[in-house]
């Protein structure tokens, strides 16, 4: 093998392929990335053998050929390099790296112990816009990180096909995400219903990787996603549990719907902040009559700190104040992730034997609720 390429485009990709490569592996091989060149295409491929990876980047193939190189040092080669091309030579068991005036060398393992890359069928597809794919996980992403360390059974997206919409889920049993997208903005040949659970890990990547303006092509089967952006190719395996029926948390009717400014939520909720100990409990006054919310945050070493937001209630079934206790984080996540001016809160009046969650959307659209349980 003899090629020469641009040592960013090269980059980018290596930093996404020591992502994948375990950082501790019974295997050696793992610590190793596959490069080979066909069709006038190099191709770079890695694997943990939860997630594979597969890149494809132009560069000048003067001689074809495949080889392995360790991922972590060759990073470190490359991020080092300082002229702009990299020309890549095979000799033996070693790959030759130069430049004009660069020359390194790195040792190579028998090319048959590297795993293959996993097959996958284009039978069953989705396409949806790249950028849209990518602002919808970001939407949803919150829950699933800290379903790791919570739920991990749960750390994944919840993907639901159905006749009209394609849902988006994600939750770490104390909040829940849901995106609802209607399905002629997609483009798919799948005719039946599909309910399938995407680990955590291949929407991390998908959302870390440098996009282009394109469309992703998702190819589902029974035990494996692939994520298709062209260039790059993202395999996983599916996770294997029965999601919960969540739509029989999301709540229907509440005892007050009120509407609120987002920036000054915002503001307080980030200035209580400053006074939040480890339990990160924010407690919330609901003031009927006045029409107010008093945020609340009492910390022994610091101080404490009480903030005033006015509302404007859109529905109300509840004559006296009440008092409720979040998550300060979560609600703030919650807060943020609303795209628009105006945010509404819709909430049940709390009692000893029935905690209801608090539902959080754009006043305007349905696409995307957070739902969030009190303390």
């Amino acid at each position: 093998m003899k090629l020469s390429v641009l040592k960013q485009s090269l980059l980018d990709k290596l930093l996404i392929i020591n992502r994948i490569t375990p950082k501790k592996s019974d295997l050696n091989i793992l610590n190793f990335f596959k490069i080979y060149t066909k069709n006038k295409k190099i191709f770079l491929v890695s694997t943990d053998l939860e997630i594979s990876y597969q890149a494809t980047i132009i560069g000048n193939i003067k001689e074809d050929g495949e080889f392995l190189i360790p991922a972590k040092q060759f990073l470190e080669i490359i991020n080092n390099f300082y002229e702009d091309e990299v020309n890549l030579e095979t000799k033996e068991n070693n790959l030759i790296i130069r430049g004009n005036n660069i020359f390194c060398s790195l040792v190579s393992i028998s090319e048959e112990e590297f795993p293959l890359l996993p097959e996958f069928s284009n039978n069953e597809y989705i396409e949806i816009d790249s950028i849209l794919f990518e602002k919808i996980l970001e939407k949803i992403i919150n829950p699933i990180k800290t379903a790791n360390l919570i739920k991990p059974e749960f750390a994944g997206v919840y993907f639901w096909l159905d006749n009209n919409y394609l849902k988006l889920v994600s939750t770490d049993s104390i909040r829940l995400s849901e995106f609802k997208l209607k399905k002629d903005i997609i483009l798919t040949n799948i005719k039946k219903e599909i309910k399938i659970l995407i680990p955590f890990k291949i929407i991390d990547e998908f959302l870390k990787i440098r996009k282009k303006p394109i469309k992703t092509k998702i190819y589902i089967e029974e035990n494996q996603i692939t994520l298709d952006l062209e260039d790059q190719v993202l395999i996983s395996k599916l996770l294997t549990i029965d999601y919960p029926d969540y739509q029989q948390i999301i709540p229907q009717d509440f005892n007050l719907e009120i509407i609120v400014n987002k920036d000054e939520i915002l503001k307080v909720i980030k200035l209580n902040n400053v006074f939040m100990d480890k339990t990160k409990e924010l407690k919330i006054k609901f003031n009927i009559q006045e029409k107010s919310i008093d945020f609340y945050t009492k910390n022994e070493l610091i101080g404490e700190n009480i903030n005033k937001v006015f509302f404007d209630i859109n529905y109300i079934n509840i004559d006296d104040n009440f008092e409720m206790s979040f998550n300060l984080d979560f609600l703030l996540d919650g807060i943020k992730s609303i795209d628009s001016e105006k945010i509404f809160l819709g909430i049940n009046l709390p009692s000893d034997i029935n905690i209801k969650p608090i539902l959080i959307k754009s006043p305007l659209e349905d696409d995307f609720i957070y739902i969030l349980m009190p303390f």
